[in-house]
């Protein structure tokens, strides 16, 4: 407890900083630096030039305050890893199109969602002839997702949309529940001053998670084109371990292993918990990939118009009140359930092998799951 409580002064603080600048005195802390070294404003501006997104805290006489590196006067250089632009001066005299006006912000200055919190952050873009980079490139190589394509007024950096889908692949965490995380992160007490990126966060996660996926799946590097027909345009991932034709299991091949080491195991499991109840939806809100990893639509809405189930006539009355309970169940139910087919030894779901369902489990609903996993 002691020494938690000695981390709330520094005996050199309100002392001759380090640099022996005439007049400077020590008083910023980094929180996020090791060891917390107390520093003027010069060295602590010059130590974090590439540090944008660091806590700072200015001593008061009796304890430190938060402060931030943007209220110090710290601008973040695009363009030049870091540098500031050869055809802009260091310090520029701001024009009048860029100058706030009450409470709007001018172009430069933009909020940053980082994982300790939201910053206020001023940036300075390229701006050299021939070779400048559009903001969003710009912005993307400094690590910061921007919020929106057009009105960059708030960016994300990296590390906060890997840290929460880690935790919403781990442990279910929601979008709404992190980024409130994230407010209490930059003021516990009066969370109503945070500025609220809520809605930004949800359209940057989702272009995110997008950009990861044809990320991984090659396609800008011509992978497909050295992939099999039936597995080339899919954006799914493959068990490594199972036996893929033409990837790592050629039928030709002479084989002194069991026939079960180069079989494929396939299992076929419903949930009937994952419904969709009708409700409103945003028109503008459309599958960006789809049908090109694991489930099958628009080919499968068709091919529920042309097949009819063949039914069989009841001969037990528990069956017949099983069904009744099932409609009063699925009331109000677009979709009542989904059926994957994944593979029994790893348990990852095979692609184009997901389809949901409409008032219950049918054969017709089963085949197609595995036939789009058979085929892919």
């Amino acid at each position: 407890l002691k020494e938690l409580l000695s981390m709330e002064i520094n005996p050199c603080a309100a002392q001759p900083c380090g640099c022996n600048r005439e007049g400077s005195t020590a008083l910023y802390r980094c929180l996020d630096c090791d060891h917390h070294p107390v520093k003027c404003k010069v060295c602590t501006l010059s130590t974090h030039q590439h540090l944008a997104l660091h806590r700072i805290e200015r001593w008061d006489g009796n304890h430190f305050a938060a402060t931030s590196l943007f209220d110090l006067g710290h601008i973040l250089y695009l363009g030049h890893n870091g540098d500031p632009c050869p055809c802009i001066s260091v310090d520029p005299a701001p024009s009048p199109d860029l100058a706030p006006v009450g409470n709007k912000r001018s172009s430069e200055q933009i909020s940053v969602v980082h994982t300790q919190g939201i910053r206020s952050v001023t940036i300075r873009y390229c701006i050299c002839p021939g070779s400048k980079a559009p903001h969003v490139n710009q912005l993307l190589r400094a690590g910061l997702v921007p919020g929106t394509p057009d009105r960059l007024e708030t960016a994300f950096s990296i590390e906060a949309l890997g840290l929460f889908h880690t935790l919403n692949m781990e442990l279910g965490i929601g979008m709404y529940d992190y980024y409130k995380t994230l407010v209490r992160r930059t003021d516990n007490v009066f969370t109503q001053d945070v500025p609220d990126r809520y809605n930004q966060f949800r359209v940057a996660m989702r272009f995110w998670r997008e950009l990861q996926v044809d990320l991984h799946s090659g396609r800008f590097l011509g992978l497909p084109e050295h992939l099999p027909e039936h597995v080339g345009d899919s954006l799914s991932y493959l068990c490594p371990a199972c036996p893929q034709p033409g990837i790592n299991f050629f039928s030709d091949e002479e084989r002194s292993s069991p026939e079960y080491i180069h079989s494929l195991f396939l299992a076929v499991d419903g949930n009937f918990r994952l419904q969709l109840k009708k409700k409103l939806r945003d028109l503008h809100d459309f599958h960006l990939h789809d049908g090109r990893a694991y489930f099958r639509n628009e080919e499968y809405k068709q091919y529920l118009t042309t097949v009819k189930e063949s039914k069989q006539p009841a001969t037990c009355h528990s069956f017949t009140a099983g069904n009744v309970a099932l409609a009063g169940r699925y009331k109000n139910a677009v979709v009542t359930g989904v059926v994957a087919v994944y593979c029994v030894r790893h348990g990852l779901f095979r692609p184009d092998s997901i389809i949901d369902l409409e008032k219950g489990e049918k054969y017709i609903n089963s085949d197609y799951a595995l036939l789009g996993a058979l085929s892919g």
